[in-house]
């Protein structure tokens, strides 16, 4: 008679725990520095141009770099990966004031920086999520369980973050910000020392791998249609949040506060979200899980045209935010687990890449849209676009699913 093993919750390992704090302290750190490094850049030289051209100095190597940096992961592993690229990013963010300092930093050496940060960012993205499975195994409900909790902790960074750096931005300076984002990610790499290594596959990562690892994504159909569902809510929301300061401008008598209350509202109902699917995550089976939050997201969706109350509004910004981790959880978890585990390192960061991607080319769009359109047709165009990727969600979930 035989007892069949019942996989541990995430927060039961102490290795999965680490690496949740490890994130959660570089990721404070990493918010602070996005508002104190354009602040420190408009501050410093006069120019609104130049601070834009340092996001996007930033933000390119990311999906330029994606597939090369999963060779990298594939050849070092993701703790050694995850390790280094913590020990550059602090060194390359505490070179900011302290060449600052020294009167030695031309707006093209800071440039230089900020493209070797997000180089880092490339491959240090991938391999923080194929960290997760070698803290918590291989078993689809903890692994969805786990990312949830991961993302539980950068969504929590991202209110806490950007209030402490306005703090102590207005008592200290933007310099002393960077500062402590530079020690954040050191403690995350003596966090991240701590944990065991893992074994990799003898066969050396290639192009080749890399190449099949892409025709994997699109031929795989639970993976080709997680994908398009994701990549479809990552195009929509950024447009659902770029709507909000313009819903209160024309709906709220350009009251700031109602603008606090609904980014408010994003962040607290993506936080409740994503404990919600930690808990649910081991009853339900990730396709189906992630139907119901494309459906549960597209239907709220539907609600945000409509002129309503501020309290109203806010409970819906929340709630259409709150089932979108029920998507995103699921669709990281298998892009981690269906691949044969050679080609894992180059079917993550092609998915990551995607929708990093994706982001900015919305808001760019969005912007356009909310100077020819009205707030409620351009919603009820989001809405619309969810309720496809909602359709492609609940169509998968009723297939059955080939391994």
């Amino acid at each position: 008679m035989t007892t069949a093993t019942v996989p541990r919750p995430p927060l039961r390992s102490r290795q999965f725990r680490r690496v949740v704090a490890a994130e959660f302290t570089s990721s404070v750190g990493t918010q602070m520095t996005t508002l104190a490094l354009p602040w420190f850049v408009l501050m410093t030289s006069g120019s609104p141009a130049r601070m834009g051209l340092v996001f996007l100095i930033q933000i390119l190597p990311v999906p330029l770099l994606s597939m090369p940096a999963g060779l990298v992961v594939a050849r070092w592993g993701a703790r050694r990966v995850t390790i280094v690229g913590d020990l550059c990013s602090a060194v390359l963010t505490a070179a900011v004031p302290t060449l600052y300092l020294a009167d030695m930093l031309p707006f093209w050496a800071l440039s230089v920086i900020v493209a070797l940060v997000g180089c880092v960012a490339s491959a240090y993205l991938s391999a923080q999520r194929m960290l997760l499975t070698e803290t918590i195994g291989s078993d689809e409900g903890v692994v969805t369980a786990g990312n949830a909790l991961f993302e539980t902790a950068t969504s929590t960074a991202r209110l806490v973050g950007p209030a402490v750096a306005g703090f102590l931005i207005a008592q200290f300076g933007a310099l002393d910000v960077l500062w402590i984002d530079a020690a954040s990610f050191a403690v995350s790499a003596v966090l991240l020392a701590g944990l065991p290594r893992h074994p990799r596959a003898p066969e050396a990562p290639s192009a080749n791998n890399m190449a099949e690892g892409v025709r994997y994504l699109f031929r795989d159909p639970v993976l080709r249609t997680m994908s398009l569902a994701a990549l479809g809510y990552g195009t929509l929301m950024p447009v659902v949040l770029l709507a909000l300061p313009v819903m209160a401008r024309s709906r709220y008598h350009a009251d700031p506060h109602v603008a606090g209350w609904l980014l408010a509202a994003w962040g607290g109902g993506t936080a409740l979200g994503t404990v919600v699917v930690a808990r649910l995550a081991r009853r339900i089976p990730p396709v189906r899980l992630a139907a119901a939050g494309g459906v549960g997201a597209a239907v709220v969706l539907w609600l945000l045209p409509w002129n309503q109350p501020v309290t109203t509004l806010a409970l819906t910004v929340a709630a259409s935010c709150m089932f979108l981790p029920g998507v995103t959880a699921p669709a990281v978890a298998l892009m981690m687990l269906r691949p044969p585990e050679h080609l894992r390192p180059h079917v993550v960061p092609v998915f990551g890449a995607a929708v990093f991607v994706a982001s900015p080319i919305a808001y760019g769009v969005a912007g356009l849209l909310f100077e020819q359109l009205t707030v409620g047709t351009v919603l009820a165009g989001v809405a619309a676009g969810a309720s496809l990727c909602a359709l492609l969600l609940l169509n998968l979930a009723r297939r059955p699913d080939r391994p």
